[in-house]
């Protein structure tokens, strides 16, 4: 089994409109992942599972093929609605980058997961580096190559729509699979922010 993450929403601070950001894993083999997933991709004409471009029906079709699907889901959500946190992140890419530490390292050091497939993005380098030093392999990947970073996509993006726009239909489809799941507050990650100088 892999341990396979990607997020959601966005580490932006006043000027987003995004509310939350999710950083999703999914433990998986991503070998059978693919009978579900090829075939699914073929159906709505697509090279990669890309969930925030799906319409409302297309994602209840492709969660409901997915649940079939032998996978566990874990994710971790910051709330980023208290304006004192949004000023923070705005200050530097520093603050942004300590938030996200922050989110993957909930995450992993729950799942007890020695290597993790990340998608890659402009923070994949510095947690990989940070994340090494507690022993993590990260392998910063691209999602177009990864049928196990594309259905993290999908689970991040359903664990967003849940908490930004209230959306319980799609985050019950999967329900069944979910073992760990945090909500990590605005005023956890500013006295982190704080007691490490940001």
């Amino acid at each position: 089994m892999q341990l396979f993450i990607d997020e959601s929403g966005d580490l932006g601070g006043a000027k987003s409109g995004k509310r939350y950001l999710v950083v999703a894993g999914v433990i998986c083999e991503e070998g059978e992942v693919s009978h579900t997933l090829k075939p699914l991709l073929q159906e709505f004409g697509l090279p990669e599972l890309k969930f925030n471009r799906l319409s409302y029906d297309e994602k209840k079709i492709a969660l409901s093929k997915l649940a079939t699907l032998d996978f566990s889901i874990a994710y971790v959500v910051l709330s980023k609605n208290d304006e004192t946190l949004k000023r923070w992140l705005d200050r530097s890419k520093r603050n942004k980058l300590l938030a996200a530490k922050v989110l993957h390292f909930t995450l992993i050091s729950q799942l007890g997961f020695p290597e993790v497939i990340l998608d890659r993005s402009h923070y994949s380098k510095e947690l990989s580096k940070w994340l090494a030093r507690y022993g993590v392999k990260v392998i910063a990947d691209d999602s177009l190559m990864r049928l196990g970073l594309q259905l993290a996509d999908a689970v991040a993006n359903t664990v967003y729509l849940h908490y930004q726009h209230k959306n319980e239909e799609l985050l019950e489809i999967l329900e069944d699979k979910i073992i760990f799941k945090r909500f990590i507050a605005e005023k956890d990650i500013l006295r982190r922010g704080i007691k490490s100088g940001g």
